[in-house]
């Protein structure tokens, strides 16, 4: 569960510094003194970095990321924050598949169960994240992540089917190996009584 959200005072900043990217090459260390290259010098503005982090647009050092060149691609934008808030915040999408569509009171009402905060932090964390949702495109994303495993399963044969080949036939099934550790004896009888139980108790 999660114990808390990233968090910017200036929201507003957030769309700009997402639009500025889009023009900008890609920084191999996205920093401060990136962010002051691209316009946006107030201290405030600084907190869009660990909100980058905790999004998987950048690494824990800060290096751009995979999602971070979706991000920058104007394509793949919307469809690339919709999956990175639904990582994010997945406690609260936990409680509500749609909480992006629910009510402020709503949303404020799950981030504060989750994350046990008081109202002011409360209030943070939700500024942000109708922030980012408003910037998203949430549509289709659970309905392409829940095709995707629905492939891999018919994808996978079912553990007691055996293979087969176009004509039906079998082609190899699944074994099981069972190993036997016998006692150190001299006793042949012991042994002999062990084979006779196995004999007598599996199906070979």
């Amino acid at each position: 569960m999660a114990d808390d959200y990233p968090y910017m005072v200036s929201n507003n900043k957030i769309s700009p510094i997402i639009e500025a990217i889009h023009s900008a090459a890609k920084p191999s260390t996205f920093s401060n003194e990136f962010l002051k290259k691209l316009g946006f010098n107030s201290s405030n503005d600084r907190a869009v970095i660990p909100l980058f982090k905790r999004l998987g647009f950048l690494t824990e050092s800060g290096v751009p990321t995979q999602h971070y060149d979706d991000l920058k691609d104007k394509t793949k934008r919307d469809k690339a924050l919709a999956q990175r808030i639904r990582e994010l915040y997945a406690d609260i999408y936990a409680i509500n598949t749609d909480i992006h569509k629910s009510s402020e009171d709503e949303i404020k009402g799950a981030i504060s169960r989750v994350t046990g905060k008081d109202a002011v932090t409360v209030v943070r964390y939700y500024n942000t994240f109708k922030t980012l949702i408003a910037l998203a495109n949430f549509n289709n994303i659970l309905a392409s992540t829940d095709e995707n495993e629905k492939e891999e399963k018919q994808k996978k044969p079912k553990i007691d089917d055996p293979v087969k080949d176009d004509d039906g036939k079998r082609l190899s099934s699944f074994h099981y190996n069972i190993q036997i550790h016998l006692p150190p004896t001299t006793d042949i009888s012991v042994y002999n009584a062990i084979f006779k139980s196995l004999r007598d108790n599996l199906i070979i």
